[in-house]
């Protein structure tokens, strides 16, 4: 969460204490919020956020989850003009995105160094994975020596 404030996010919600759709209720007045970001790729994540964005909202969905595996969500929360986006790789066009991405990052405006929460070895990529179920980590770096 903390992190994620450094990064430029206006306001958190850690999901496992608090509602996420009274918080996002509580400071929008009532209204909803505009855009909701799920990334986590958690079934009961991508329920909340239909629930959460405001009618004529946007809802964009990163996270991945087993494409077998169902997900529901209230009739009701699908009403009201909302826009529900499911993006792969934020829709990137390499040849254009890639050399934007770079100048951002050599120039401070985007910040991923701050995202690596571990460097680690091949051999230790096991290890990378259970940190990150266990929600340790961001994201491991493999060093190649």
């Amino acid at each position: 969460m903390a992190l994620a404030l450094r990064l430029g996010a206006t306001h958190g919600v850690n999901a496992s204490s608090d509602d996420a759709v009274t918080a996002g209720k509580r400071e929008t007045g009532g209204r909803g919020v505009d855009i909701v970001i799920e990334s986590a790729g958690s079934a009961s994540a991508f329920r909340v956020t239909t629930e959460a964005v405001r009618p004529g909202g946007q809802v964009i969905w990163l996270g991945k989850i087993d494409v077998n595996k169902d997900v529901s969500f209230r009739r009701g929360s699908l009403m009201q003009e909302k826009r529900i986006r499911r993006v792969s790789y934020g829709n990137a066009r390499p040849r254009r995105d890639f050399p934007l991405l770079a100048r951002a990052y050599l120039d401070g405006s985007l910040m991923l160094d701050e995202l690596i929460s571990r460097r680690i070895t091949l051999e230790g990529i096991n290890g990378g994975f259970a940190a990150l179920k266990r929600g340790e980590t961001i994201r491991s770096v493999i060093m190649f020596d």
